[in-house]
Protein backbone atom coordinates (compact mmCIF):
# COMPACT_ATOMS: atom_id res chain seq x y z
CA UNK A 1 0.00 0.00 0.00
CA UNK A 2 2.76 2.39 0.96
CA UNK A 3 4.54 1.63 -2.32
CA UNK A 4 1.40 2.62 -4.31
CA UNK A 5 1.10 5.92 -2.43
CA UNK A 6 4.76 6.76 -2.99
CA UNK A 7 4.48 5.82 -6.67
CA UNK A 8 1.36 7.96 -7.10
CA UNK A 9 3.05 10.95 -5.51
CA UNK A 10 6.09 10.45 -7.73
CA UNK A 11 3.92 10.42 -10.89
CA UNK A 12 2.03 13.51 -9.70
CA UNK A 13 5.18 15.57 -9.15
CA UNK A 14 6.65 14.32 -12.41
CA UNK A 15 3.59 15.60 -14.27
CA UNK A 16 3.94 19.00 -12.60
CA UNK A 17 7.57 19.25 -13.71
CA UNK A 18 6.70 18.28 -17.28
CA UNK A 19 3.87 20.84 -17.48
CA UNK A 20 6.10 23.58 -16.10
CA UNK A 21 8.89 22.84 -18.57
CA UNK A 22 6.72 22.00 -21.56
CA UNK A 23 6.29 25.56 -22.82
CA UNK A 24 9.56 26.42 -24.50
CA UNK A 25 8.24 29.60 -26.11
CA UNK A 26 9.70 32.90 -24.99
CA UNK A 27 7.01 34.94 -23.20
CA UNK A 28 5.83 38.32 -24.32
CA UNK A 29 7.58 40.98 -22.29
CA UNK A 30 5.59 41.80 -19.17
CA UNK A 31 4.66 45.43 -18.69
CA UNK A 32 5.88 47.06 -15.49
CA UNK A 33 2.44 48.65 -15.16
CA UNK A 34 -0.94 47.62 -16.47
CA UNK A 35 -2.83 50.71 -17.54
CA UNK A 36 -5.93 51.09 -19.66
CA UNK A 37 -4.61 53.93 -21.80
CA UNK A 38 -3.23 53.71 -25.34
CA UNK A 39 0.27 55.01 -24.59
CA UNK A 40 3.39 52.87 -24.16
CA UNK A 41 6.84 53.84 -22.88
CA UNK A 42 9.30 51.67 -24.82
CA UNK A 43 13.00 52.05 -24.16
CA UNK A 44 16.49 50.64 -24.58
CA UNK A 45 19.01 51.35 -21.83
CA UNK A 46 22.52 49.90 -21.74
CA UNK A 47 23.69 51.62 -18.54
CA UNK A 48 20.42 52.42 -16.74
CA UNK A 49 20.37 56.15 -17.50
CA UNK A 50 17.62 56.02 -20.13
CA UNK A 51 15.70 53.58 -17.94
CA UNK A 52 15.46 56.17 -15.15
CA UNK A 53 14.01 58.77 -17.52
CA UNK A 54 11.62 56.23 -19.03
CA UNK A 55 10.29 55.29 -15.61
CA UNK A 56 9.72 58.92 -14.69
CA UNK A 57 7.81 59.55 -17.93
CA UNK A 58 5.73 56.41 -17.31
CA UNK A 59 4.91 57.60 -13.80
CA UNK A 60 3.76 61.01 -15.09
CA UNK A 61 1.56 59.43 -17.77
CA UNK A 62 0.39 56.39 -15.81
CA UNK A 63 1.33 54.38 -18.89
CA UNK A 64 2.66 50.90 -19.52
CA UNK A 65 6.43 50.61 -19.79
CA UNK A 66 8.51 47.95 -21.57
CA UNK A 67 12.26 47.58 -21.89
CA UNK A 68 13.94 46.57 -25.15
CA UNK A 69 16.30 43.85 -23.95
CA UNK A 70 19.25 42.88 -26.17
CA UNK A 71 19.83 39.15 -26.65
CA UNK A 72 23.49 39.76 -25.87
CA UNK A 73 23.77 42.13 -22.92
CA UNK A 74 26.13 45.09 -23.27
CA UNK A 75 29.02 44.87 -20.82
CA UNK A 76 31.22 47.76 -19.75
CA UNK A 77 33.92 46.78 -22.23
CA UNK A 78 31.30 46.79 -25.02
CA UNK A 79 30.76 50.51 -24.36
CA UNK A 80 34.40 51.61 -24.13
CA UNK A 81 34.29 54.13 -26.97
CA UNK A 82 38.06 54.65 -26.87
CA UNK A 83 38.61 51.09 -28.09
CA UNK A 84 37.40 48.81 -30.85
CA UNK A 85 34.40 47.94 -28.72
CA UNK A 86 31.18 46.22 -29.74
CA UNK A 87 29.14 49.44 -29.75
CA UNK A 88 31.66 51.16 -32.03
CA UNK A 89 31.65 48.23 -34.46
CA UNK A 90 27.85 48.15 -34.58
CA UNK A 91 27.50 51.89 -35.13
CA UNK A 92 30.05 51.77 -37.96
CA UNK A 93 28.32 48.82 -39.64
CA UNK A 94 25.28 49.87 -41.68
CA UNK A 95 24.00 46.28 -41.67
CA UNK A 96 24.33 45.70 -37.92
CA UNK A 97 21.03 44.73 -36.30
CA UNK A 98 21.56 43.48 -32.72
CA UNK A 99 18.95 40.89 -31.76
CA UNK A 100 16.20 41.70 -29.28
CA UNK A 101 15.67 39.04 -26.60
CA UNK A 102 12.11 39.74 -25.55
CA UNK A 103 8.93 39.80 -27.61
CA UNK A 104 7.04 43.09 -27.41
CA UNK A 105 3.32 43.60 -27.98
CA UNK A 106 2.61 47.10 -29.34
CA UNK A 107 -0.74 46.25 -30.92
CA UNK A 108 -3.00 48.07 -28.45
CA UNK A 109 -1.04 51.32 -28.35
CA UNK A 110 -1.58 54.40 -30.51
CA UNK A 111 1.22 56.50 -29.02
CA UNK A 112 4.68 55.15 -28.24
CA UNK A 113 7.36 57.08 -26.38
CA UNK A 114 10.60 55.57 -27.69
CA UNK A 115 13.68 56.03 -25.50
CA UNK A 116 17.34 55.33 -26.21
CA UNK A 117 20.85 56.64 -25.46
CA UNK A 118 22.74 58.55 -28.13
CA UNK A 119 25.63 56.56 -29.59
CA UNK A 120 27.91 58.26 -32.08
CA UNK A 121 25.43 61.13 -32.44
CA UNK A 122 22.44 58.94 -33.30
CA UNK A 123 20.30 56.02 -32.12
CA UNK A 124 21.81 52.61 -31.29
CA UNK A 125 21.37 50.02 -34.05
CA UNK A 126 19.05 47.95 -31.87
CA UNK A 127 16.39 50.61 -32.47
CA UNK A 128 16.54 49.76 -36.18
CA UNK A 129 16.06 46.12 -35.22
CA UNK A 130 12.92 47.21 -33.38
CA UNK A 131 11.55 49.08 -36.41
CA UNK A 132 12.31 46.06 -38.61
CA UNK A 133 10.61 43.64 -36.22
CA UNK A 134 7.31 45.38 -35.45
CA UNK A 135 4.67 47.28 -37.40
CA UNK A 136 4.49 50.88 -36.18
CA UNK A 137 2.22 51.99 -39.04
CA UNK A 138 -0.52 54.34 -37.83
CA UNK A 139 1.15 54.90 -34.47
CA UNK A 140 2.69 58.15 -33.24
CA UNK A 141 6.29 57.72 -32.09
CA UNK A 142 7.62 60.30 -29.62
CA UNK A 143 11.38 59.83 -29.23
CA UNK A 144 13.35 60.73 -26.12
CA UNK A 145 17.03 60.20 -25.52
CA UNK A 146 19.79 60.60 -22.97
CA UNK A 147 23.30 61.78 -23.76
CA UNK A 148 26.22 63.69 -22.36
CA UNK A 149 25.93 66.52 -24.86
CA UNK A 150 24.55 65.40 -28.25
CA UNK A 151 21.00 66.46 -29.12
CA UNK A 152 18.21 64.22 -30.36
CA UNK A 153 17.73 65.91 -33.74
CA UNK A 154 20.10 63.82 -35.83
CA UNK A 155 18.78 60.52 -34.48
CA UNK A 156 15.21 61.58 -35.29
CA UNK A 157 16.24 62.57 -38.81
CA UNK A 158 17.95 59.19 -39.23
CA UNK A 159 14.86 57.28 -38.03
CA UNK A 160 12.58 59.25 -40.35
CA UNK A 161 14.91 58.52 -43.25
CA UNK A 162 15.08 54.83 -42.33
CA UNK A 163 11.29 54.46 -42.50
CA UNK A 164 9.52 57.33 -44.23
CA UNK A 165 6.08 55.81 -43.60
CA UNK A 166 6.20 56.31 -39.84
CA UNK A 167 4.96 59.28 -37.82
CA UNK A 168 7.94 60.30 -35.70
CA UNK A 169 7.77 63.52 -33.70
CA UNK A 170 10.76 65.68 -32.76
CA UNK A 171 11.14 64.35 -29.22
CA UNK A 172 13.54 65.58 -26.55
CA UNK A 173 16.97 64.98 -25.07
CA UNK A 174 17.24 64.48 -21.30
CA UNK A 175 20.01 64.32 -18.78
CA UNK A 176 19.64 62.10 -15.72
CA UNK A 177 19.54 65.16 -13.45
CA UNK A 178 16.61 66.86 -15.22
CA UNK A 179 13.92 68.01 -12.80
CA UNK A 180 10.37 66.71 -12.53
CA UNK A 181 9.21 69.98 -14.10
CA UNK A 182 11.22 69.19 -17.24
CA UNK A 183 9.61 65.74 -17.43
CA UNK A 184 6.17 67.21 -16.79
CA UNK A 185 6.57 69.82 -19.52
CA UNK A 186 7.66 67.20 -22.04
CA UNK A 187 4.64 65.05 -21.22
CA UNK A 188 2.23 68.00 -21.32
CA UNK A 189 3.59 69.28 -24.62
CA UNK A 190 2.93 65.89 -26.19
CA UNK A 191 -0.47 65.19 -24.66
CA UNK A 192 -2.14 68.56 -25.20
CA UNK A 193 -3.94 68.54 -28.52
CA UNK A 194 -2.83 71.33 -30.86
CA UNK A 195 -4.34 72.16 -34.23
CA UNK A 196 -2.01 70.45 -36.65
CA UNK A 197 -2.66 72.91 -39.48
CA UNK A 198 -2.04 76.60 -40.07
CA UNK A 199 -2.65 78.95 -42.99
CA UNK A 200 -0.10 81.09 -44.78
CA UNK A 201 -1.55 83.81 -47.01
CA UNK A 202 0.93 84.55 -49.81
CA UNK A 203 0.13 87.01 -52.60
CA UNK A 204 -3.57 86.78 -51.73
CA UNK A 205 -3.68 82.98 -51.88
CA UNK A 206 -4.08 80.66 -48.90
CA UNK A 207 -1.70 77.75 -48.38
CA UNK A 208 -2.08 75.07 -45.71
CA UNK A 209 0.96 74.45 -43.52
CA UNK A 210 1.08 70.93 -42.14
CA UNK A 211 2.69 71.48 -38.78
CA UNK A 212 5.10 69.38 -36.78
CA UNK A 213 4.17 68.53 -33.21
CA UNK A 214 6.91 70.16 -31.17
CA UNK A 215 7.58 72.93 -28.68
CA UNK A 216 8.72 75.29 -31.44
CA UNK A 217 5.36 75.09 -33.20
CA UNK A 218 3.42 75.36 -29.93
CA UNK A 219 5.25 78.60 -29.11
CA UNK A 220 4.85 79.99 -32.63
CA UNK A 221 1.08 79.35 -32.62
CA UNK A 222 0.78 81.60 -29.57
CA UNK A 223 2.08 84.49 -31.72
CA UNK A 224 -0.75 84.21 -34.28
CA UNK A 225 -2.18 85.95 -36.18
CA UNK A 226 1.15 87.24 -37.45
CA UNK A 227 2.18 89.20 -40.54
CA UNK A 228 5.82 89.12 -41.59
CA UNK A 229 7.79 90.98 -44.24
CA UNK A 230 9.98 88.19 -45.53
CA UNK A 231 13.20 88.85 -47.40
CA UNK A 232 14.58 86.95 -50.38
CA UNK A 233 17.77 84.90 -50.04
CA UNK A 234 19.75 82.77 -52.49
CA UNK A 235 16.95 82.32 -54.99
CA UNK A 236 15.42 79.53 -52.89
CA UNK A 237 14.00 80.93 -49.64
CA UNK A 238 12.21 83.74 -47.83
CA UNK A 239 13.11 84.61 -44.25
CA UNK A 240 12.11 86.96 -41.43
CA UNK A 241 13.34 87.47 -37.89
CA UNK A 242 10.75 87.08 -35.13
CA UNK A 243 10.30 89.45 -32.20
CA UNK A 244 10.62 86.55 -29.73
CA UNK A 245 12.94 83.57 -29.51
CA UNK A 246 11.44 80.09 -29.85
CA UNK A 247 12.53 76.76 -28.32
CA UNK A 248 14.61 74.72 -30.73
CA UNK A 249 15.38 71.11 -31.63
CA UNK A 250 18.11 71.57 -34.19
CA UNK A 251 19.21 68.92 -36.70
CA UNK A 252 20.80 68.78 -40.13
CA UNK A 253 18.14 67.57 -42.63
CA UNK A 254 20.86 67.18 -45.32
CA UNK A 255 18.26 68.07 -47.94
CA UNK A 256 15.71 70.87 -48.07
CA UNK A 257 12.44 70.19 -49.90
CA UNK A 258 10.41 72.93 -51.54
CA UNK A 259 7.67 73.90 -49.10
CA UNK A 260 9.65 73.23 -45.94
CA UNK A 261 9.03 75.68 -43.11
CA UNK A 262 12.02 75.85 -40.78
CA UNK A 263 13.44 77.84 -37.89
CA UNK A 264 17.05 78.90 -38.30
CA UNK A 265 18.70 79.62 -34.97
CA UNK A 266 16.01 80.48 -32.44
CA UNK A 267 14.31 83.46 -34.08
CA UNK A 268 14.57 83.26 -37.89
CA UNK A 269 11.57 81.82 -39.74
CA UNK A 270 12.38 80.43 -43.18
CA UNK A 271 10.14 79.23 -46.00
CA UNK A 272 11.91 77.35 -48.77
CA UNK A 273 10.44 77.36 -52.27
CA UNK A 274 13.15 75.27 -53.96
CA UNK A 275 14.77 71.93 -53.09
CA UNK A 276 18.50 71.57 -52.53
CA UNK A 277 21.12 69.81 -50.41
CA UNK A 278 22.28 71.66 -47.31
CA UNK A 279 24.92 71.49 -44.62
CA UNK A 280 23.02 73.90 -42.35
CA UNK A 281 20.95 72.87 -39.33
CA UNK A 282 17.36 73.87 -38.56
CA UNK A 283 14.35 73.10 -36.41
CA UNK A 284 11.55 71.74 -38.58
CA UNK A 285 8.18 73.45 -38.14
CA UNK A 286 6.09 72.21 -41.03
CA UNK A 287 5.58 71.85 -44.77
CA UNK A 288 3.50 73.52 -47.50
CA UNK A 289 2.47 71.18 -50.31
CA UNK A 290 2.67 72.47 -53.89
CA UNK A 291 4.29 75.76 -52.95
CA UNK A 292 5.12 77.69 -56.16
CA UNK A 293 8.29 79.61 -56.94
CA UNK A 294 7.96 82.75 -54.82
CA UNK A 295 10.21 84.86 -57.06
CA UNK A 296 13.14 87.12 -56.32
CA UNK A 297 11.29 89.93 -54.53
CA UNK A 298 10.66 90.41 -50.81
CA UNK A 299 7.07 89.45 -49.92
CA UNK A 300 4.59 89.85 -47.09
CA UNK A 301 3.15 86.63 -45.62
CA UNK A 302 0.34 86.43 -43.08
CA UNK A 303 0.11 83.43 -40.79
CA UNK A 304 -3.23 82.43 -39.25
Amino acid sequence: MKRKVVLSLFVFFLLLILIGCGNGKEPVNTNVTKSNNDTLILYFSATGTTKKIAERISTKLGSDIVEIIPKEKYKDEDLDYNSDCRANREQNDSKARPEIKNKIDISKYDTIYLGYPIWWGTNPKIILTLLDSYDFTGKTIIPFCTSGSSGIGQSVADLRKYNKNLTILDGKRFSVNDSDEVIKKFVNDNTNEVDNNMKAIINGKEYEIKLEKNETVNSFIKMLPLQLDMKELNGNEKYAYLDSKLPTNVFNPKRINAGDVMLYGDDCLVIFYKSFDTSYSYTKMGHIDNLPNLGKDNITIKFE
